[in-house]
């Protein structure tokens, strides 16, 4: 594929991408796709919290990750008093990705990569696959994944109801914690098919479908997210 310049060396981890997908991946393009939108981009969020004997020293820490995700971009460095940060951001072709190293007062050690990709979902099973091969060692993954897209024109509120109910029985999730309002529509639910989840006014809930319309374009804007969107609809 064009423009994946961080998938060099990652032949041998084609299995862990298998279980990424298996989790998260699927489920989420499964949902996406039986909305009929057209794919415009994604964002992958993952962060752990550093077990204690790997986050002894933040520069080599740092740099270690920085040489797995193949970033070689300048590190840049910010103390407060209840924090030290050192994050590094690359971008190529459109496409941010970003290491954020932070260790709080408390002593508690948090390292996230952050990839944003403003054309398709191209490269998002090798983004899943790597930045899980990397963070696994370091702890337990926390991870947010938007999908979006666009459906040409406004659509009807009984036509933008049918799109949400479409994406969330596609993964066997029901409407629930909803919002409809003039400026958007937005529903979440609880997906069999994908293991974790997170609460939304005490219930669990794993996927997430948000659709509201941009005027200047003249389209309605998709979201699909695991396990709720966390970009701005």
């Amino acid at each position: 594929m064009r423009n994946i310049w961080w998938l060099a060396g990652i032949g041998a981890l084609i299995w862990v991408g298998a279980q990424a997908r298996a989790e998260v991946v699927h489920p989420l393009t499964t949902a996406f796709q039986a909305t009929g939108a057209r794919p415009s981009g994604y964002s992958i969020n993952d962060w752990v919290r550093v077990k204690p004997a790997r986050a002894s020293n933040l520069a080599l820490l740092a740099d270690k990750v920085s040489h797995e995700l193949h970033l070689a971009g300048p590190a840049v460095v910010q103390n407060g008093a209840s924090y030290q940060k050192i994050s590094e951001t690359r971008t190529v072709a459109g496409i941010t990705t970003r290491l954020i190293v932070e260790r709080l007062s408390s002593g508690d050690t948090y390292l996230v990569f952050d990839r944003s990709v403003p054309h398709g979902f191209e490269g998002l099973n090798e983004s899943q696959t790597l930045f899980r091969h990397v963070l696994t060692p370091y702890g337990r993954i926390h991870q947010d994944i938007n999908l979006e897209g666009n459906i040409a024109g406004r659509l009807s509120r009984k036509k933008e109801t049918a799109v949400v109910q479409a994406a969330l029985h596609a993964v066997g999730a029901q409407q629930t914690n909803g919002i409809n309002t003039i400026g958007y529509m937005s529903y979440a639910g609880k997906s069999p098919f994908i293991s974790t989840s997170d609460q939304l006014d005490g219930q669990p809930v794993n996927v997430q479908v948000a659709l509201s319309y941009n005027s200047y374009t003249h389209q309605t804007q998709v979201y699909v997210g695991s396990p709720l969107i966390t970009v701005t609809y």
